[in-house]
């Protein structure tokens, strides 16, 4: 497992090759614990830093358990997905391996993600502590506009470096162009966030 992590990290900078990854099934139980674990997580954080909508409203029971099951169908919808490509390019002895350097790549992205978006709201928060003890005014405020720009961002770089790693795997997995694995990239990402944004929706219902 440990050796495994040096593998996702040299995908995660396009290095390396999904074949080195421990693909054995304890290793992809884990592997998708984690990422929904943390894909369950970050929502519930970012809510309660932007201070948008109170938790005790965001974690209804039914919203909880959709969302669960929103990150869980998303998982399998991209299982899926990869098995169905690797057997087209009939290579289905990859699966494993591809799909667990899928799930690994997205884990270290997503907590990239979140010690930069916990790293900010500490130093915003120091800069809040400061400015009411020097009377800067109006700081809580910028400080809130800071917090979502920084979210935004931080959303949309690391949805692009997932798109970009997941291609550069299914590049190296399939044996295709590089450009062709990248929309085919797009096309099993997006699907899976658009069904969550909708089980989310829902749970919020």
């Amino acid at each position: 497992m440990l050796k495994s992590i040096k593998h996702f990290a040299k995908l995660c900078v396009f290095r390396g090759d999904p074949a080195d990854v421990d693909g054995r099934t304890p290793t992809l139980v884990i592997l998708v614990f984690i990422l929904w674990a943390l894909t369950s997580g970050l929502p519930l954080i970012s809510v309660w830093m932007l201070s948008i909508e109170s938790l005790s409203s965001v974690q209804t029971t039914f919203g909880r358990v959709v969302q669960m099951l929103g990150t869980i169908c998303s998982q399998l919808f991209v299982a899926l997905c990869i098995y169905v490509i690797l057997q087209i390019r009939n290579v289905p002895q990859k699966f494993r391996q591809t799909f667990s350097s899928y799930l690994g790549v997205s884990i270290i992205i997503a907590l990239f993600s979140l010690v930069i978006v916990e790293t900010t709201e500490i130093i915003l928060s120091v800069f809040q502590e400061l400015s009411d003890n020097f009377d800067w005014g109006a700081s809580q405020l910028s400080s809130m506009g800071s917090m979502y720009i920084v979210v935004s961002c931080i959303f949309y770089v690391a949805t692009g470096w997932k798109i970009i790693a997941f291609g550069y795997i299914l590049y190296k997995s399939i044996e295709v162009k590089f450009w062709h694995a990248g929309v085919v990239s797009i096309m099993v990402i997006y699907a899976p966030e658009i069904l969550k944004i909708f089980s989310n929706s829902l749970g919020m219902l």
